[in-house]
């Protein structure tokens, strides 16, 4: 990922990147002038006026108006919702008028900017440059193991016809390898899902039980469906390590931070 030192820092990915004349994408942070509490998530950490007046400031830095945004509920699923002109909006100023039931979103339209808000759980972004399509996805253990990054390919195909060798993938900052104990319901339903589960579980001398590679599970599920391992760029930013940059609901976070995308 790209670090950008701008009066609201954010992070690009350099695969993504490559397509900024059509796709504007990046990673927020916690971070601006100086507060450590700049959340995009309406979730009682910060009143709603307080989350709008920063969402705004990130639509102003990078030039879009702020009914741009749409935010899903985000309910640890894999569904994969196609966003239309007339969605535009949903979540933008309130969380009750977020995109229900949904956990990622998929869209051809431009001057919508779609969100996969984080704090610990795993924003991916997607883009498939023959099609002009864009996507993202929040994905926790659950959506993980229900292979939420799958049923994205899986939109993309069915929707558009996309060959899923020509989709670029970030895989953003999340609670990584390094501090992601799990407990054995959680590790038995791993092993459920992925026949390389011995890869993903990793035993940590740091812990007593096994920890979950989000990362791996995610690369995996992608390369399943199709994704070339060259077209996914993996943050490797730990969200815990790095809690100084990025909420953690682990560090005892509430805020979010999030993965945005839109097609310009």
């Amino acid at each position: 990922m790209i670090y950008v030192d701008a009066p609201t820092p954010y992070y690009q990915f350099e695969n993504l990147s490559k397509f900024s004349d059509r796709i504007t994408h990046f990673i927020s942070t916690r971070n601006h002038n100086g507060s450590n509490r700049f959340t995009i998530g309406m979730n009682e950490y910060l009143d709603e006026a307080g989350v709008n007046v920063n969402r705004e400031i990130l639509a102003a830095q990078f030039n879009f108006k702020p009914d741009s945004y749409v935010f899903a509920e985000q309910v640890h699923g894999n569904i994969v919702e196609f966003i239309s002109p007339e969605k535009r909006g949903l979540g933008a100023f309130n969380r009750a008028s977020s995109l229900p039931y949904s956990d990622a979103m998929i869209t051809h339209h431009s001057n919508i900017c779609i969100v996969a808000q984080a704090a610990d759980c795993v924003p991916i972004l997607f883009y498939d440059p023959k099609k002009n399509v864009i996507a993202c996805a929040h994905a926790g253990w659950k959506g993980t193991v229900a292979k939420i990054a799958g049923e994205v390919i899986k939109s993309y195909k069915k929707r558009y016809n996309s060959n899923p060798k020509d989709i670029i993938v970030g895989i953003g900052p999340s609670i990584g390898p390094c501090c992601y104990e799990i407990g054995p319901e959680v590790a038995e339903q791993v092993k459920e899902s992925f026949i390389n589960s011995d890869k993903l579980l990793i035993q940590n001398p740091k812990y007593t039980k096994p920890v979950f590679n989000l990362w791996e599970a995610n690369i995996s599920t992608l390369i399943e469906q199709g994704v070339k391992p060259e077209n996914i760029e993996v943050a490797k930013v730990c969200t815990k390590c790095n809690n100084s940059e990025f909420f953690s609901a682990r560090a005892g976070d509430r805020g979010r931070f999030g993965g945005f995308i839109m097609l310009k």
